[in-house]
């Protein structure tokens, strides 16, 4: 699958990117989420696995990477073919509502 990556610089304080991290792991794609984090990124799926058959019908629809230290930022989103950057800000700012209370870089 084809992927483009976009360059940004959406800054967070250290809580609130881990914050949003602690979200993400609770709400694993495999647990019935739709998020896989890993120590420096956030896989977005299109579905939970709740069933076998999904992991083989979802799909990652982009992934967000972030920097950790003195400046706490996420630096790139990969967007996978299909998908668009609205369609990852719209699950930016899905996630950020769900963890923070409210969206910072998303819509």
């Amino acid at each position: 699958m084809q992927t483009h990556a976009v360059a940004v610089r959406y800054r967070y304080t250290r809580e609130e990117l881990l914050t949003v991290f602690v979200l993400a792991r609770q709400e694993d794609v495999e647990e019935g989420g739709r998020y896989d984090a890993r120590s420096a990124a956030i896989n977005m799926y299109t579905h939970p696995w709740t069933t076998e058959m999904m992991p083989s019908e979802s799909t990652i629809m982009g992934t967000f990477y972030a920097s950790w230290g003195e400046d706490n930022h996420s630096w790139k989103i990969e967007i996978d073919e299909g998908f668009s950057m609205e369609d990852l800000l719209v699950e930016l700012g899905t996630l950020e509502e769900k963890a923070l209370g409210r969206k910072i870089h998303g819509r």
